[in-house]
């Protein structure tokens, strides 16, 4: 009988452990913003494919048009500030919708505290509103990360090779990215690649053919 007790107790205390356990686990989870450093993390992908892709795009556009190397430069450079600065304020404006949006629903979730069960899942709490700020720097820094890469590959290079120095910098840098992206997720990592480096590769051709035509129509 004695051991038939202690067994139970025993269970009883494991049970108070796991439950103690869960609790605490729990409380980790709440006081880390899982919704906010999502934003942040997704923010920070598309600032660095963004950038990768459309600085890409201006140099050999430049470089299509013939364009000296300082100019080439400074095109690139300017291409930078002004595309990490409008990717930080569509962040900004997208996710203080989103936000406006959070907090509207606490205000309903407050005035209406009897909710069926079967919504508490769809709860949110104040932790769980979005920070457009944080999500804004994310993207005007990995936008300049990302636009830096193919910037010094054709810097770097001499006038023979820096187009094709810079079409393989932004391969690698857009599979590196795509492979960030993919990682830990049911995503296919291979898909995923090929439409970065798909998207990539027509913003070039693009851009090059038109710099090469202007180019043409200057020289005329």
């Amino acid at each position: 009988m004695v051991s038939k007790y202690n067994k139970v107790g025993n269970e009883n205390v494991l049970l108070a452990e796991e439950k103690d356990m869960e609790r605490i686990s729990i409380g980790k989870i709440n006081c880390f913003r899982f919704w906010d450093s999502l934003s942040v993390l997704r923010a920070g992908i598309l600032g660095a494919n963004d950038g990768i892709i459309s600085v890409s795009g201006i140099v050999l556009g430049a470089v299509g048009a013939d364009l000296n190397s300082s100019t080439l430069f400074f095109s690139g450079i300017a291409g930078m500030i002004a595309g990490a600065c409008s990717m930080a304020g569509g962040e900004y404006i997208s996710v203080s919708a989103q936000r406006d949006v959070q907090r509207n629903k606490i205000e309903l979730q407050q005035k209406y505290k009897e909710i069926d069960r079967k919504e508490s899942d769809t709860l949110i709490r104040s932790i769980d509103v979005l920070n457009p700020f944080h999500a804004s720097i994310s993207s005007f820094f990995s936008f300049i990360l990302g636009s830096l890469i193919p910037l010094t590959a054709i810097s770097l290079s001499t006038s023979r090779w820096r187009v094709i120095n810079t079409v393989i910098a932004m391969i690698v840098a857009l599979t590196l990215n795509a492979v960030v992206s993919s990682a830990h997720s049911e995503i296919s990592t291979r898909r995923t690649i090929a439409r970065n480096i798909a998207v990539g590769i027509i913003t070039i051709v693009l851009t090059y053919a038109i710099g090469s035509l202007f180019g043409v129509s200057a020289a005329g």
